[in-house]
């Protein structure tokens, strides 16, 4: 058996648990191993093929005192198993982003990655945004000892376009094969996202105020309408559900209409089904806009980031609002050209997003 080492940002985040359990349960007959809190013993129990190394286990500890005194290193078990696995992979969105004006401690750790793992794969990853010309010719020389990159949008391809080991496809979620069979009913789910602490580089903090307003306005236009209006919350840590019930506050000062808030935990099957119940997606995070159109809604993306702007201009261009429109749109207006939009089609989007495994399916397969 095939024994490969995940490389994944494992922090509770609905659509990076999502990749990881659609790559584990693509090869069945591959081990698989990822380091992540406790917490993912019982996330991902289910996942057989899949072994959670967590700070606290007694193999990780007993691995890390091995190492550590026969070579005299730290962190052993993680770089053992990434030594000895057959390959890594490197799941996740977006995990080639230039936080910070000093970005070597991010490059350190995938250098490391290079360095210490027989076959490197991508998965699913977007390139940028960066500020600094540096960052992308440092990395464009670091992909090179790469296998294969699998980037999510046609844009992040453009910036190593003469590389023949770089491609693109659509989003690994489209390959999510476990969708409820469920009927939709009259209800809008609202995916939202915290801005408050997003400054940074790329800072949107300063639009938390118009956002969740937005987002109150469209919901009660929905509720006032008949429907049932969900929230669901995608990270807890990075503090979706605050938003969420800040939001869900300032409805209940406007109308009576109950509104309901699903916490993604350990709780995939019911988020999933959210989704699969809902006639229509006002999604903000990433992959709830995907989710939204893999499951073939009609899809509101409300854009706070590059990546979801470049995925848009692949996949559903014309779509989706600017946090800079917010202020200046009619929650009205935007209720009345979600109802008439179409539903988004995700046949071709769902055949082409197998692509993001071609690389892996010939080395894991053959």
């Amino acid at each position: 058996m095939k024994r490969v080492f995940i490389h994944a940002f494992m922090a509770g985040n609905l659509g990076d648990d999502l990749m990881v359990r659609i790559l584990c349960s693509r090869y069945p007959k591959v081990h698989f191993f990822v380091f992540a809190d406790a917490s993912y013993h019982t996330r991902y129990r289910d996942l057989k093929n899949l072994t959670v190394f967590a700070p606290e286990d007694r193999k990780t500890r007993v691995l890390n005192q091995a190492v550590r005194r026969l070579a005299g290193r730290e962190d052993g078990a993680r770089k053992l198993l990434m030594k000895t696995s057959h390959a890594a992979v490197h799941i996740g969105g977006s995990v080639f982003v230039q936080h910070l004006d000093d970005w070597s401690g991010f490059y350190a750790m995938d250098e490391q990655l290079v360095r210490l793992s027989r076959n490197l794969f991508v998965v699913g990853a977007n390139f940028g945004p960066y500020t600094d010309p540096g960052y992308r010719e440092q990395y464009r020389q670091l992909f090179e000892g790469y296998r294969d990159i699998c980037f999510r949008d046609s844009c992040s391809k453009k910036e190593f376009s003469q590389a023949d080991n770089i491609r693109w496809a659509p989003d690994v979620v489209f390959q999510y094969k476990e969708i409820p069979k469920v009927s939709a009913e009259r209800q809008v789910l609202f995916s939202v996202i915290d801005l408050t602490e997003r400054g940074g580089k790329y800072p949107v903090s300063q639009y938390r105020e118009v956002y969740e307003k937005f987002m109150k306005d469209l919901a009660v236009v929905f509720l006032k309408q008949g429907y049932r209006v969900k929230f669901i919350s995608f990270c807890r840590m990075q503090k979706d559900e605050e938003a969420a019930r800040r939001i869900q506050k300032e409805i209940r000062k406007e109308v009576s209409f109950d509104t309901e808030l699903i916490c993604y935990d350990q709780n995939l099957e019911e988020c999933m089904q959210a989704f699969a119940a809902s006639e229509m997606i006002v999604g903000t995070r990433f992959h709830s806009i995907i989710l939204g159109m893999c499951m073939e809604k009609k899809v509101l993306p409300v854009i706070y980031d590059y990546k979801t702007r470049n995925m848009l201009n692949d996949l559903f261009p014309h779509s989706g609002l600017e946090f800079g429109e917010l202020e200046h749109l009619s929650a009205a207006q935007a209720a009345e050209q979600l109802k008439a939009s179409e539903p988004y089609r995700a046949e071709q989007a769902v055949r082409e997003a197998q692509e993001q495994f071609a690389a892996l399916d010939r080395f894991l397969l053959s």
